[in-house]
């Protein structure tokens, strides 16, 4: 948080209501701080400092962000400040949508059995539930407003909403069908080495009657071999004796690795980029070495507003990176952002 801000925030009186689980938060970030177990070795103690004080740092700010939103309501001085905080930044300082949806599912006691996002064919955040079909069609509205709700409130207009019921509570597939899949998944992988296609993903549902093939590459790349992968793979499942199944090739495009210095920030800027439809980001990636941050968009580069837009984003991950919180990450590493079009065009 910059020095702009906390100036701004010293001027707010903070509600009594609001003071003490301000006090409290604040102990027990403190608390956990001091219990982080130290380092052995002498050359870990300069990045376990870092991280200690990074963790200090972000549950202290997750927990003024929550009061911030609770104090927006009834202080437009504070809302005020919140507007001013920039958006990936406040995403980075806040919990993961995910994360803010299922606890908040959870704690109205519904069942769930699992949340995500599919960013193909179309940008969904999908919710699974348990139970059997007479507390699904009671709860299922329930719960999809909800979640969007909670989307609206973060500015995420980009997902549709999608609830579904477990097909079987606590399924576990026979032992037929576990043979079936393992027949489908070793036969289509095999196939699609011998014709040297590249993906890195086959998997099958048997109780769905349906095979997921994951491409690797280029949107060109894919949109070539889309029709003759999908193709190849129903004649496989059908030479197995395996019929009606329905073939879903898709290429993921979000990339979000658990380690490196690009990895540990790509997710922060996924979830910002890819859930406002403004943006028109449709993937998410990066490489370490050198440091580069490429994001994949749905305009055409013949478009008006393509090179603003190119900007505009070039400028967000920009300020995001040497923000206070994130510039001890980068640690002064050189790096890259690319902004392409849908016709792969660097429009940045």
């Amino acid at each position: 948080m910059d020095n702009k801000i906390r100036q701004e925030l010293d001027k707010i009186e903070i509600p009594k209501e609001l003071n003490s689980r301000v006090i409290v938060g604040m102990e027990n970030a403190k608390r956990d701080y001091e219990r982080q177990p130290k380092p052995e070795s002498k050359g870990d103690r300069k990045i376990w400092s870092l991280r200690r004080k990074i963790m200090f740092f972000s549950s202290v700010a997750v927990l003024l962000l929550v009061v911030f939103i609770s104090s927006a309501f009834v202080s437009p001085a504070m809302a005020k400040v919140i507007s001013s905080i920039p958006y990936l930044s406040s995403i980075f300082q806040s919990e993961p949508i995910g994360s803010l949806i299922f606890d908040e599912l959870e704690e109205k006691g519904y069942k769930i059995s699992g949340i995500g996002t599919r960013y193909s064919p179309h940008k969904t955040f999908f919710v699974t539930l348990e139970g059997t079909d007479e507390y699904y069609r009671e709860i299922k509205d329930e719960v999809k407003k909800t979640v969007r709700e909670i989307l609206k409130s973060k500015g995420y207009d980009a997902y549709s909403v999608e609830v579904k019921k477990v097909r079987k509570e606590d399924y576990v597939l026979s032992e037929e069908e576990n043979k079936e899949k393992n027949i489908i998944e070793n036969e289509v992988t095999k196939k699609l080495k011998q014709l040297n296609y590249k993906f890195d993903q086959v998997q099958t549902d048997p109780t769905e009657k349906t095979i997921f093939i994951n491409i690797v590459g280029s949107k060109k790349y894919y949109h070539s071999v889309h029709d003759d992968v999908k193709k190849m793979a129903l004649e496989v499942a059908d030479g197995n004796k395996y019929k009606g199944y329905k073939i879903n090739v898709t290429r993921v495009t979000v990339e979000v690795r658990p380690s490196g210095k690009g990895g540990q920030i790509t997710s922060t800027i996924a979830e910002g980029l890819m859930s406002k439809k403004e943006f028109k980001v449709t993937g998410v990636g990066y490489k370490d070495k050198p440091l580069s941050f490429i994001i994949s968009t749905s305009i055409l580069s013949s478009d008006p507003t393509a090179r603003a837009l190119g900007t505009e984003i070039e400028s967000m991950i920009v300020e995001f990176l040497q923000s206070e919180e994130i510039s001890p990450i980068v640690d002064n590493e050189p790096y890259e952002i690319i902004v392409n079009s849908k016709d792969n065009k660097k429009i940045n």
